[in-house]
């Protein structure tokens, strides 16, 4: 059997230092058990869901550092730009976030099912939140952007 490279061991002792011995055993019984309740179609729907909204995110993102420079002709201006990218950005950690995997040793609890239950409606009502959020935001850019572009201070 080969030995792994050391920078291998490095990232296990990283990842595993907080385990004890018995979460390691039972490690891929841990994971089997998640995969059963996380492949379920509530789950895998999340899933979809909050990538396509990421997606969509980080276009808006882009798509906003892409304009900045064309509508953006004082400091006011580009605070609005930054503020709007920042609001996208914390979207981009709520779909992270409906996006997470279970721990192994966060399925090591006796009441896995309940927890597994809390963890679904957390992900499901952070999703239509992070989804509202992306609605109005959007409409707040939609608006802004030609008024910003048409928009000449007086000098």
């Amino acid at each position: 059997m080969k030995k792994d490279p050391a920078f291998e061991r490095l990232i296990y002792r990283i990842v595993t230092r907080k385990l004890d011995k018995n979460t390691i055993e039972k490690y891929g019984d841990s994971v089997r058990q998640e995969q059963a309740f996380a492949s379920s179609s509530a789950f895998q729907t999340i899933d979809a869901k909050a990538t396509g909204l990421l997606t969509y995110v980080a276009m808006m993102i882009a798509g906003l550092g892409l304009v900045a420079p064309l509508v953006a002709d004082n400091d006011l201006e580009v605070g609005i730009i930054i503020a709007e990218m920042s609001a996208y950005l914390l979207i981009a950690v709520g779909c992270l976030r409906c996006l997470s995997v279970f721990a192994g040793r966060d399925m090591d609890i006796p009441d896995v099912e309940a927890r597994l239950t809390r963890e679904l409606l957390i992900r499901r009502e952070l999703l239509a939140k992070c989804n509202r959020a992306s609605m109005i935001l959007t409409v707040v850019v939609f608006v802004l952007l030609p008024i910003q572009f048409f928009y000449a201070p007086s000098k």
